[in-house]
């Protein structure tokens, strides 16, 4: 026998009331000698023993109906074989929720971890009962019915149980519950239950989503939730944790950097071999070493050829969760950026124009022939449908967008966009903080320094960060020589500050907004506000903050996917020819173009497995994607069915069991053959109740006189 709800037998103590009254209401009698009563003792000692007698028996009552009413709030239930006693008579709806996520697909002596739980989800289909009504769901990302009704327990459902299959894909154990619920609201049977069978890989649980399955499972009567751990061996896992590429445009000719970094979670060091693979060829092998518990580093040199999308294939030995010993990635060689530069001060002319010394910095020679595509458009009136054709865009003294380009703009960011904001003028501070950053950020312009003023210099802070990495110390000296008066200083508490002025303040912070990213300049590139643009480093400083841009938006020309995810990839107006899908088996499928976007997106499908995906446009190739398995499911942490129940924060909500031991048909037979007698306890207690108000009435009832 087991209760349900064991906290209540602390109420057990209350058992020692009635005895404690009894000792309390003891008389204490004075003992007088009579003569004349000497006659009668022997007829009042057999009248004090029958009255002992009935208080004993009136004590063991009061115990007997106080332990009786705990018993029955501690929901006593028989299991084992004392529940044969018992025949409730009930069916059951019932939902097998199966994983079927990444992390299982790890392997072991019988197979994957998919495959044992298979198994041991047909053993629990063996005890159900012939009226029982059942469904199946797997799940990972999204839930997976095999059948969208209930169905008797049988040779149907166990056959497509064994077809089922485990994806390479996140799981989501919330989702999995909510359908389940969803799936017993359909059910026909008062009683109902959840057998849960996972390896119990430990995830982050949405808040939102948990507190709305608590309060589902709050409103389910009659609902039990099993938990059947799925076993994993343990084994050591080695891994490619990361593939770092240059945060900086990639030309023809030159040779990138690509920085792998490898993990494992074993207790010994060792070496690992490790193959870079680029469009299918290997192009580098060498071996890692990695510390106990801890990761190795590996940079291999690349030189880039034609302009296009390189496919790259990070491959370690397979071992029994082979889905993270291979890694993709693509390194995209560009010939030109388009850039969108937003002229706000048009009055301004000459050298005093910033919008001079920009466009000739990206476009040097003049010919539109560079690295950059650059188009100039005054900020009050562009064509907002132009900006999701760009990349990057520039704005040099904005001030009054207008309400639709102002919201335009804040879209284009929060999508995935990327802007460098110039703001030199004093005429600009006050747009900027109340309407432009007020829209994205806490970020602020601070105190101005007008140009009547003596010049300052700036001092780099983030010498690591892509826009100054890699350059050589003369020149990072010669950046820092450069004068500038006419300027804002940035509040250095948002975004992270890049370069700042030697008086105080930030000069230049990154902010993440969205999707996208932004550049603050509190200075413009005109004459005017010093001589930055006629230093030699103002050309390179430009062109790696707008290649930087370039780089990091995500929602321009992405190119990294989880499994999963619906790929899609950004094409030109004017490429309308027939789009296909070159799939990682070599296999094709079309693609679908969508016009009403702008620029339109080639949607290239659900990616069901890991690698990399080619989008052709008239039979070329134009772009590619990789996708690879979540990394949460390499983190290899499980968690106990205790610990896992606690989690879900459904003790006091539902009756949630794990199903352990080394057969499942015993723990389910124990589980689903236990009978709730708490109302033989109850009952119990009213005729112990009756019985002590007669009891109590016969002994408290006053002798007859004579």
């Amino acid at each position: 026998m087991q209760f349900l709800d064991p906290t209540f037998l602390i109420g057990l103590a209350a058992a020692g009331i009635p005895i404690l009254l009894h000792f309390l209401r003891r008389r204490r009698s004075l003992r007088i000698a009579f003569g004349p009563l000497r006659f009668l003792r022997p007829t009042q000692e057999r009248q004090m023993r029958r009255m002992n007698l009935h208080r004993l028996l009136l004590l063991l009552l009061r115990i007997a109906i106080i332990v009786c009413v705990v018993l029955a709030l501690a929901r006593p239930t028989l299991t084992g074989g004392l529940a044969r006693l018992v025949r409730s008579g009930e069916s059951s709806s019932v939902v097998l929720l199966v994983d079927s996520s990444a992390s299982m697909l790890a392997q072991t002596a019988e197979g994957s971890v998919f495959d044992r739980a298979k198994v041991e989800a047909q053993r629990i289909l063996s005890q159900l009962g012939e009226d029982d009504e059942v469904s199946i769901l797997l799940f990972d990302s999204s839930p997976r019915p095999l059948f969208e009704e209930f169905l008797r327990p049988g040779g149907l459902l166990s056959a497509e149980l064994a077809g089922a299959q485990a994806r390479p894909r996140k799981g989501d154990p919330l989702g999995g519950l909510d359908a389940a619920l969803d799936q017993l609201d359909r059910g026909t049977m008062a009683h109902r239950e959840i057998y849960l069978l996972s390896d119990l890989q430990k995830v982050d649980l949405d808040s939102t989503e948990l507190d709305r399955v608590q309060r589902r499972f709050a409103q389910a009567e009659a609902t039990n939730l099993y938990l059947r751990p799925i076993g994993v061996e343990a084994f050591v896992n080695h891994r490619v944790v990361t593939v770092q590429l240059p945060a900086t445009l990639l030309r023809t000719g030159q040779t990138a950097e690509i920085s792998v970094t490898v993990g494992q979670d074993g207790r010994s060091p060792v070496r690992e071999a490790l193959l870079l693979r680029v469009d299918g060829a290997s192009v580098g092998e060498t071996e890692v070493s990695i510390p106990p518990e801890g990761r190795g580093r590996h940079i291999f040199p690349l030189t880039l050829g034609e302009a296009r999308d390189l496919g790259l294939e990070l491959r370690l030995r397979p071992d029994r969760y082979d889905l993270d010993d291979r890694y993709f990635q693509v390194l995209s060689v560009t010939d030109r950026v388009p850039v969108l530069l937003l002229r706000g001060m048009l009055e301004a002319e000459g050298e005093r124009d910033p919008a001079l010394f920009l466009t000739t910095a990206l476009d040097p020679l003049g010919d539109g022939r560079g690295s950059f595509a650059v188009r100039v458009a005054p900020a009050r009136a562009f064509d907002v449908m132009e900006l999701p054709l760009h990349p990057v865009v520039i704005g040099s003294d904005l001030r009054d967008l207008g309400a639709a380009r102002l919201a335009a703009l804040r879209d284009y960011v929060d999508g995935g966009g990327t802007l460098l904001l110039f703001a030199g003028d004093p005429r600009v501070g006050l747009y900027l903080n109340q309407k432009l950053l007020a829209g994205w950020t806490a970020l602020r312009l601070g105190d101005y320094r007008g140009a009547e003023q003596s010049f300052e210099h700036l001092e780099i802070v983030a010498g690591d960060h892509p826009i100054f990495e890699g350059l050589e110390p003369e020149a990072l000296e010669t950046l820092t020589e450069a004068r500038l008066q006419g300027f804002y200083r940035l509040d250095e508490s948002e975004g992270r500050t890049l370069l700042r002025f030697a008086g105080g303040g930030g000069a230049m912070v990154e902010l993440s907004v969205g999707r996208g990213r932004i550049l603050v300049c509190g200075f413009d590139t005109s004459t005017s506000a010093g001589d930055l643009p006629w230093s030699p480093m103002f050309l390179p400083l430009v062109q790696r903050m707008v290649g930087y841009l370039a780089t990091v938006g995500q929602g321009r020309g992405q190119r990294q996917f989880e499994v999963g995810e619906t790929l899609s990839v950004e094409v030109p107006m004017n490429r309308a020819a027939p789009a296909t899908v070159l799939l990682p088996d070599r296999t094709r499928r079309p693609a679908t173009l969508d016009s009403d976007r702008l620029p339109p997106r080639a949607i290239l499908g659900e990616a069901d497995v890991p690698g990399l995906y080619t989008l052709e446009l008239g039979h070329e190739d134009f772009a590619t994607v990789a996708v690879n398995p979540p990394p949460s499911e390499s983190e290899r942490r499980f968690l106990s069915p205790e610990d896992f129940a606690a989690g879900l924060g459904l003790g006091d909500r539902v009756a949630v069991r794990a199903l352990e031991g080394g057969r499942v048909e015993d723990s389910v037979r124990q589980a689903r053959r236990g009978r709730p007698i708490h109302s033989w306890f109850f009952g119990a207690a009213f005729l112990l109740l009756l019985v002590e108000g007669l009891v109590s009435r016969r002994v408290l009832r006053p002798p007859p006189t004579a």
